[in-house]
This record gives C-alpha cells, structure tokens and sequence, in this order.
C-alpha cells in the first residue's frame, strides 16, 4: 500500500465512523443518512483519482449560503428539532468539503468537524456502543493525524526541492524504494505506522484509567443528562385505548434493566413491573378516573409511598430506565420507599409518577412488599364490605354492557363459596377456553370484549385482563386493570432482569378487604414471553453484562464509589506495609542473634579463634566493626523515619490500624458535610441523639456502624464500607437539597 492510500483510508476511515457516531444516536433521518454516504464515496473516488471532479470554492460557498434558507424552512415548516438540523447542517458542510480536491487545510477542517461530531455524540449517548465506536475513533484518529504529519513534510520537502531550483528532476517516494530516485526521505512503512497507532491508543487508555478513577466527581444526574434518543411507548398513560399494548409487543427494543433482590425469608419467584392502573371503562378505552396525581412529601432523598411492615421484609430493586418519552414508574407491586428520583407523586390508583425522561437515563430504587397471602387467608378474607369509593370505582360498568357477560359470569363461578374461588375460576376459564393472538380483527360496533368473549374467542393479554376485570365487576367483586411489563429475561453473568417492549403485560388486581390489591393474569401461558437458548442468545447476555458494567462502573461512578474503591486501596496499602514491617522486624531479630553468635565465637580478643580462623578475619572485622554497627542503625533510623512519616501523611491519617480511628473517619465526614449545609451536631447531643434528630435513615446507618466500630472494636467488613460510601453519597445529596432551598427563599426574600 503505498503512503498516499494509507493516508485516505485512514482520513476516510476517521470521517465514516464520526459519522457512524452520529448514527446511532438515532437522530439522523434515513435521507440525510443516505446523501452524506453518497458524498463519503463521491469524496473517496474523487481523492483516489477515480472521479474527475472538482467542486470550485466559489460553488460551495454559494451553496452553503443557499442551504440556510432551507434549515430554516425546515425549523418553522417541518417543525424538525433544533438538534437535527444542526446535525443536517454539519453534514452539508461537510459533504462540500468532501466533493473536492482538498488541501491540508481542507484536511484538518474534515478532522475538526468529526470530532465535533464525536463530542455532539458524547451528549446523546452513554452506552457501550459510544465507548466501543470512541475506541476505534481514537486508533483511527492517531493513524490519520500521524499519516497527516508526514504528508505535510513532504509537501513542505517538495516546496523547499523547488525553491532551491534545483536542476534535477526529483522524485520522492515515502513508501517504497524507486530504483530512479535521486533523493528519498526515509519512513516507517504503513504496518508499522498502524502498530504504532495501536501501542499509542493503548498508553492513552493506560493513562486516562487512573486520571478518571481521580478525577473528582460532578453530580451523577448531570453527567447523565444528554440529548438521547426518545422511545415511543404507548399504552402507559393515563387513558388507553384498548388494544394499544399490543402495538408495542412485537418492539425488541430494551426498555430498562433491573436487578432484584428478595428478603431472606420470602423465596424468589416471578415479579411484574407495575405501570398504570385503570379503573374506568367505556366501552371502547380505558381510564384513570381519579383527580390526577398528588406530589409524595420527600424525605432526605426518599419517598414513603406506603406506610406498613411486612414479616418477610422488603423486596429491593434498582431499576436502569432507558430514555421513555413517559413519566411513568414501573415498581413492583406494593411499593413501599422510592429513593433516588428528582420528583414522585401518586395517583389514587397507586400508580407513581415523576418528571418526563425523553432525553436521559433514569436510575432509581424501590423497595416492595412482595409476600403473597396463601390461600387459606384469602379464604378468611371474604366480608364483601367495601367503601363506597371503593364500590363506585371498581364496580363500574359501561353503559353499553352486554349482559351476555353477567350470564357467563355466574355459570362461571356457580360452584364458588369465597371470594377468592370466584377469581380463581373466573382466571382459570380464560385461560383453559381462550386462545392467544396479536393478530385481531377490528371490532367495528359493539363492545370488544363481549366480541372477544363470545365470537373470536382469541386476543391478547389487555383483552384476557379486561374481560377479566368485567366477569369480576358482573359478580360484584372489585377489579381493575394494570399496564406494566413482565418480569423479564434473567442475565446471570450481569445479576439483572432484562425487559424489553416485547414483555408489555396487562394483568388484574382484584381487591380483597383485609389483604389489599392482589395481581391475577388470566393470559395463557402462550401469551407469556419465552427467551430463546443458543450462541446468540450468550451472545447477547455477554453484551447486557458489558452494557451493567458500563452503566454501574462507568457512568455510575461518582463520589462514593470513589471514596470506597480509595478506602479499599488505603487498606491494601496498610496490609502490605504492616506484613513488611513484621518481615524487616524478623530480618533484624536473626541478624542481631547471628551477630551474638558471631561475636561469641570471633572475639578479636580470643587470640586462639583468630588463629583457627584466619580466612574469614576480613569478614569478622568488618561485621564486628563499630562503623557496620552505626551503618546498620543509621539505616534502621531511616527506615523509620519513612514508615513514621508514610503513616504521618494527610491521605493516610483516615486510616489507622484499629477500628475505632477508621470509625471516627467516616463519621467525622458525614458531620463535616451536614454542617456545610447547616447541620450542626451540638457538644451537648450524643451521636444517637443527633441522628435522630435529622431523622435520615442514612444518618441513622452511619451513626450505628460508627458505634460498632468506635466503641466495639469491631471492623467494617467490605459490604458495610460500600454502604458507608452509599450512605454519605445520600448525605451529600441531602446537603446539596438543603443549599438549593437555602438560596431559592433568600432569593425570594430579597
């Protein structure tokens, strides 16, 4: 390959994968995707001198000044995002520069613009894909610049020839030898310019890995927070036509992931992420028909969505959202504490709620009761005395009702005794009588789900959960229907369930007296998502493992990771100081007893062991010297003086050898941010005082493990350092909240 080739493979290759950036953050229409393609392969055939043409400077200003009428046509008439037509710009742009012969100049202006390209990209994505495509950019750019660098000599050697018109006619060539060439400049072949390129990038990510795990942190939710690409998601708002949740099922794409985990006495078994509740039915679409969402009272950075105990404990979740153009909050079932979002407020059908998130990803925890009562207590739970809003919300029926349904109803449940038999039989009939499809033919007249009942007698789970709901309502007993998504698939390697828009579920919650709302799905197992075995399946887990490790390690790498991961790094170093120390201290101990036996048997004033032992007197001198005796403190001296000050310095103050200092250390740090932001321990307040005072759960946290490790000698396990970490990451949080109010009412006074 000769220089000139390896120079536009390795330019072009820069401005295909910028591009390919751009790509996939989905902003990019198919048209303008396929008319800068034709202009990379214009631009190519034109550089390789396959094409004769040259677009002229004057031509392509004109035509740049003509295209700003147009992107404004499209920001008022077509109502296209203001980030699209930037990226629509920069691609016209750039296309004029590739549509002719370039100059250096034109060069490094292609190179500026693909890495304007890759840093617009930064914004809009977070995920592996950027870091993969980042990696390949960066081998790309080193090869491009440093085959640029070289090009620019030789163009500046062939102008120097010239000027010196020199008589002979010289011809350079880089790449290979040429038999006829007078003079000829040295250079490393293309193969070695590419391992190059690649050791380069190599001692970059070495380099940047530790100036990133120091770097200090900004706030999580603002690294986050980026121009990314919006999911259209239907069938989670507060009114749905029936049917909608069927348009979304055949849709791959992910839609977040979760990891789980259950309380030690309840056992793992299958979860739904709960989304919407709808009550009210017309016929035709379903409906929230409270008064809207009510704002939840925050407290620190948690929300009480319930108030109640539960035997077994609480399931935990953290769930991984990706970009939804909904404001919905999928929990399981009987959330009890939210944490980590800016903003939740509650409907009166226990459906959560928080800000839109069209444009970032959204983390968060929640904490349920997931325990399900056993048949027996169900039994118990059957006095049919329900309030009256109870009764006129969950008893509703539309005013065109078929009473075919009530008829079907009671044939149903005839040999029921308890309420609990009534909705198992009514579960059991639906799924044992009908048939599951996507493929459902419009019902023009009449009410769908007495068409689904009595004529097609197959459907999708909205329509197994609605007839559902109106079987249970013909027998007086309260329902309603719930929009969410299963469970998901399991990916062991990454520990989290995940979910796709494949896995959209409806079920029912049917509402007992004394247990509360309980989910039941009538959908036949056919219509239940099955995750398929086989290499691409693997293949596709090891990616969601790779994605969990980007999101938790990278992204989600703020300051109380980074106080974790130094605190465990501070303790590796103590180890291994305190092993050495107890290993010079034992080299001293058997050198100072070889000594004694040496001085015993080679006193130099025992004339006779002198006389035995004449080969070894040189060795005897120098070792029974008094010098090798003042070398030896004098080195034990320093020695010392480096532990004394190694353990003296300011980072390894935080960590002492016992318990109780490493105790003070993190409890001294959570006071030093509650008093930035006005939190101050008064002398008279014990520390269980005050941290019942600030009433925080993480306060409380830190307060007891100090106690354990300050007064009961006992060490923070790895587990318990990673909760301190989280624990004063949520103080911070608290901190920052209460600077934030500090200085919104004194600009409000003012």
């Amino acid at each position: 390959m000769s220089f000139q080739r390896y120079f536009i493979t390795a330019s072009y290759l820069l401005l295909v994968i910028g591009f390919a950036m751009m790509v996939a953050t989905r902003h990019v229409d198919q048209v303008a995707m396929a008319l800068f393609s034709a202009a990379l392969l214009t631009g190519l055939l034109i550089d390789l001198g396959v094409v004769k043409w040259n677009l002229t400077q004057r031509a392509a200003n004109w035509l740049l000044i003509c295209y700003l009428p147009l992107a404004l046509a499209e920001w008022q008439l077509i109502a296209i995002s203001p980030i699209t037509i930037i990226i629509h710009f920069v691609l016209f742009s750039t296309s004029l520069k590739l549509l002719r012969k370039k100059t250096g100049r034109d060069w490094l202006w292609l190179y500026v613009i693909s890495f304007c390209q890759v840093l617009m990209t930064a914004g809009m994505m977070i995920g592996t894909t950027f870091f993969l495509l980042l990696i390949i950019y960066l081998l790309a750019a080193i090869a491009t610049l440093i085959g640029f660098e070289i090009r620019r000599s030789q163009e500046t050697f062939d102008a120097r020839r010239k000027a010196a018109e020199s008589p002979q006619d010289v011809v350079i060539e880089y790449w290979k030898s040429l038999r006829h060439a007078r003079q000829k400049l040295e250079t490393p072949r293309w193969r070695s310019l590419s391992y190059f390129s690649a050791f380069s990038l190599i001692l970059i990510l070495l380099i940047a890995i530790p100036i990133f795990l120091a770097m200090p942190r900004i706030n999580r939710n603002f690294s986050r927070n980026g121009m990314l690409a919006t999911e259209a998601l239907t069938g989670f708002s507060d009114s749905v036509r029936l049917g909608e949740v069927a348009q979304i099922k055949l849709n791959p794409q992910v839609v977040m992931r979760v990891r789980v985990k259950f309380p030690n006495g309840e056992p793992p078994h299958t979860l739904r992420w709960r989304g919407v509740t709808l009550d009210y039915y017309d016929g035709r679409s379903w409906a929230e028909s409270g008064s809207g969402p009510a704002p939840l009272k925050r407290i620190g950075e948690s929300y009480k969505v319930e108030d109640k105990r539960s035997q077994y404990g609480f399931t935990a979740q953290r769930f991984f959202l990706e970009p939804l153009n909904i404001s919905t909050v999928f929990v399981a079932p009987r959330a009890v504490l939210v944490t980590g979002l800016p903003e939740l407020a509650r409907d009166q059908g226990s459906g959560l709620w928080t800000e839109p998130h069209p444009f970032h990803k959204l983390e968060y925890y929640v904490f349920s009761d997931t325990s399900v009562p056993d048949y027996d207590r169900l039994s118990e739970d059957n006095t049919r005395l329900y309030s009256m809003e109870i009764r006129q919300r969950y008893l509703q029926l539309p005013a065109n009702h078929d009473r075919r349904i009530d008829n079907l109803a009671a044939d149903v449940t005839r040999p029921a005794n308890t309420q609990i038999d009534v909705v198992r039989l009514i579960e059991q009939h639906l799924k044992n009588s009908y048939s599951y499809t996507l493929d459902l033919q419009k019902t023009e007249e009449g009410d769908p789900i007495a068409d689904f009942l009595f004529n097609t007698r197959a459907g999708h789970c909205e329509y197994f959960a609605s007839a559902m709901v109106m079987l249970l309502r013909s027998r007086r007993i309260p329902a309603r229907l719930v929009n969410g998504f299963q469970m998901g698939e399991y990916n062991k390697s990454a520990d989290v369930y995940t979910v796709r828009q494949s896995d959209a579920h409806s079920w029912v919650e049917v509402y007992f007296p004394k247990a509360g709302w309980l989910a039941f799905d009538p959908t036949p197992p056919s219509g239940l998502s099955v995750y398929e075995d086989g290499i691409m399946a693997l293949i596709r887990q090891y990616s969601e493992t790779l994605e969990m490790f980007w999101l938790e390690n990278v992204i989600g790498f703020d300051t109380g990771k980074q106080f974790s991961m130094a605190l465990g790094f501070q303790r590796w170093i103590w180890k291994h100081q305190k092993e050495s120390s107890f290993r010079w201290f034992e080299w001293f101990t058997d050198l100072a007893q070889k000594r004694d036996v040496w001085r015993a048997d080679w006193n130099p004033f025992n004339g006779e062991m002198l006389k035995n032992r004449p080969q070894s007197s040189t060795l005897r001198r120098t070792l029974t010297h008094p010098l090798t005796y003042g070398l030896m403190l004098l080195f034990g001296l320093l020695a010392a003086g480096y532990l004394w000050i190694s353990h003296s310095s300011s980072w390894k103050k935080r960590i002492r050898r016992d318990a109780s200092a490493s105790a003070v250390i993190f409890y001294q740090e959570m006071l030093g941010i509650l008093a930035r932001a006005g939190y101050t321990r008064e002398p008279h307040l014990t520390p269980s005082e005050f941290s019942m005072r600030m009433a925080n759960q993480h306060v409380i946290r830190i307060t007891d493990l100090y106690h354990g490790a300050r007064f009961g000698g006992r060490k923070l396990t790895d587990d318990e350092i990673a909760e301190v970490s989280h624990s004063l990451s949520e103080v911070r949080k608290i901190a920052r909240a209460r600077k934030s109010l500090k200085r919104r009412l004194s600009k409000i006074r003012k």
